[in-house]
């Protein structure tokens, strides 16, 4: 997710509650948190300037059923914003 607004500290827990049902319904292969890093390519390497601040990599039928289950976010409320990617078959 990118983006949002600071979430209300009388607000936080419940919403910790909520991303863990969240996440269960996704049936989550993994959630990470991400805080900086670096970028590469073959002339330099830079400080990562983009705003991603998390990543959860799960499962589904569709992109639609995807972007479905995405919708249900409880971060969405906050400001957050979910892009929902395909993988690419290697």
């Amino acid at each position: 997710h990118t983006g949002g607004r600071e979430v209300p500290e009388k607000e936080s827990e419940q919403l910790i509650k909520d991303l863990k049902e969240w996440l269960a319904l996704l049936n989550a292969i993994t959630a990470l948190p991400v805080h900086g890093g670096k970028s590469i390519t073959s002339q330099i390497t830079e400080e990562y300037r983009g705003e991603v601040e998390g990543m959860v990599v799960f499962e589904a039928e569709s992109i639609d059923e995807a972007v479905a289950k995405a919708k249900k976010s409880p971060g969405l409320k906050y400001g957050w914003t979910h892009d929902v990617l395909k993988e690419k078959p290697l």
